[in-house]
């Protein structure tokens, strides 16, 4: 039961940080195509964005024991 939850977990990770990269991606570049300013908005994008790496990079370092 345990192995089953934890296989789960790992693909919600991977959806939600595939998720995070691309539409912080896409807000990022619409921000910058409208103001060029780097403003607390920006800080925050930037970061939802790599906490989005940090869990596709988790979820292909951590292989499943089979």
């Amino acid at each position: 039961m345990k192995d089953k939850n934890e296989s789960s977990r790992r693909k919600w990770d991977l959806m939600i940080g595939i998720t995070l990269i691309v539409f912080g991606g896409l807000r990022l570049f619409n921000h910058f195509r409208t103001n060029a300013d780097w403003e607390l908005r920006s800080y925050l994008t930037i970061l939802f964005i790599g906490y989005g790496i940090f869990l596709v990079y988790r979820y292909f370092q951590n292989k499943p024991e089979s």
